[in-house]
């Protein structure tokens, strides 16, 4: 038996259907109510979590999979331990993860979504005065060049930007910096490290502080890398002066003020989410499952720890 803890693209839901049953959970934070001792296979886009619990409550367990990139939502360590296969998609995001890390970028630049807002209620008005902010020429710090992050620096340059980054990974084209002179310098700062221990509020308010007056912040990365309470404000005190983001913590978000700030931009983790990237997403990993199911060799480039 195959669990999804959420839906799938219907072509990745066919090859799981084409090896084993397959049922679907309520919710992504609710485990189907099954004999969890013929369950060998657990697929989540995001959601769902895979935590050491659960892989104890499932013996016969072969693989977990994540159709995205990241794997924070699964307990490694839990399943190396046990010697479960673990598969995720890693590449496949970049170009649709980058194009919409640069979409909120202009849409934040340029306050899209208060023009749109006021336009939408007769606010025409809203253009006296208005001045908006343009890219070319100003600095982006880029955090994290991993493939999302060298994307998004190949498309800042296209917009004539001066693109610098943070990381522990050299790329020969962009110059890499400390991460306190990269906020203290950038016009816009783009999140696209991945959540570790050691990223896990990294930007607090202490980091916060340091950034330009007039910067802007944006996140396509993980929420928690964000302090919230201190992004509240340090938005305050214009440092950063908005805030755009497809990601949040938790997700999906609780009610707070944060998320109704005229200087904050949300969208509901939907940057992969595009009629090119999400079957691939889906069927990459879901195809690996099956091969796994089937007692095969999946394709090593959807399996976790093969490079």
């Amino acid at each position: 038996m195959i669990v999804l803890l959420e839906t799938l693209h219907p072509d990745a839901e066919a090859a799981l259907r084409a090896v084993a049953d397959v049922v679907l959970a309520d919710t992504p934070t609710t485990f189907p109510d099954v004999d969890r001792a013929a369950v060998v296979a657990v697929l989540t886009r995001g959601l769902g979590r895979v935590d050491r619990q659960l892989f104890e409550s499932l013996p016969s367990v072969r693989v977990v999979a994540r159709c995205g990139a990241g794997l924070d939502n699964i307990d490694l360590a839990a399943a190396e331990e046990r010697g479960v296969d673990v598969v995720h998609a890693p590449g496949v995001t970049t170009t649709a993860v980058a194009e919409h890390a640069i979409m909120l970028m202009l849409a934040l630049a340029r306050r899209v979504h208060q023009l749109s807002a006021a336009t939408a209620t007769d606010e025409w008005a809203i253009r006296d005065g208005y001045v908006g902010t343009e890219l070319a020429g100003r600095r982006l710090g880029v955090l994290g060049l991993g493939r999302i992050g060298k994307r998004v620096a190949q498309l800042a340059a296209a917009f004539e930007m001066d693109v610098v980054a943070w990381s522990g990974r050299g790329d020969a084209a962009v110059p890499t910096l400390p991460l306190d002179q990269v906020l203290a310098t950038s016009d816009v700062v783009q999140i696209c490290t991945a959540l570790t221990p050691e990223t896990r509020g990294l930007l607090d308010a202490e980091r916060l502080a340091t950034m330009r007056p007039g910067s802007l912040l944006v996140n396509t990365a993980r929420g928690p890398i964000v302090d919230h309470t201190a992004l509240e404000n340090a938005l305050d005190a214009g440092r950063p002066a908005g805030y755009a983001a497809d990601v949040w913590d938790p997700e999906p978000p609780r009610a707070e003020p944060l998320l109704t700030r005229a200087d904050v931009l949300v969208t509901p983790h939907v940057a992969a989410l595009t009629d090119t990237t999400y079957r691939r997403l889906c069927l990459g990993p879901a195809t690996a499952v099956a091969a796994i199911v089937r007692g095969d060799t999946p394709d090593p480039s959807f399996l976790y720890g093969s490079s």
